[in-house]
């Protein structure tokens, strides 16, 4: 398998660990120095936290698997460029806390080192976020 085709094959398990909720399976793919950035203000909403290191990063998502759950996933593309890729996709998105769902077109930016994911940064509709979290 070519470097590339375990990029995919990581990023893309990774993503369907997340949306069926495992996350130990999910936290599985990341790198012990990993970060994640859902580029936005952390005061806007909770989401926007930026957490480093691989503790952070599982109570992160632990915490983003408990309040959002995705459904009609339909990856857009995804490429990748050494040890970076992106990938292009949406999903609707429900929002447990507070009951409010929507449709979200979101950009991850993947850094991979040793076969695990060192970082992502997730561009998405912010204000929206913020909106389907708003209490």
């Amino acid at each position: 398998m070519s470097d590339d085709s375990a990029t995919k094959a990581l990023i893309r398990e990774a993503y369907a660990a997340r949306h069926r909720g495992d996350l130990d399976t999910l936290m599985g793919f990341f790198h012990p120095q990993c970060r994640y950035r859902l580029v936005g203000g952390p005061a806007v909403a909770e989401a926007f936290r930026q957490p480093e290191g691989i503790e952070a990063v599982r109570e992160q998502m632990a915490g983003l698997i408990a309040a959002y759950v995705f459904s009609n996933v339909e990856e857009l593309g995804l490429t990748v460029d050494g040890d970076r890729a992106i990938l292009h996709w949406r999903a609707d998105v429900a929002c447990k806390p507070s009951g409010r769902s929507g449709h979200f077109e979101i950009v991850d930016i993947f850094t991979i080192t040793e076969g695990k994911v060192a970082s992502v940064t997730q561009f998405t509709d912010t204000a929206g976020i913020a909106r389907l979290s708003a209490a």
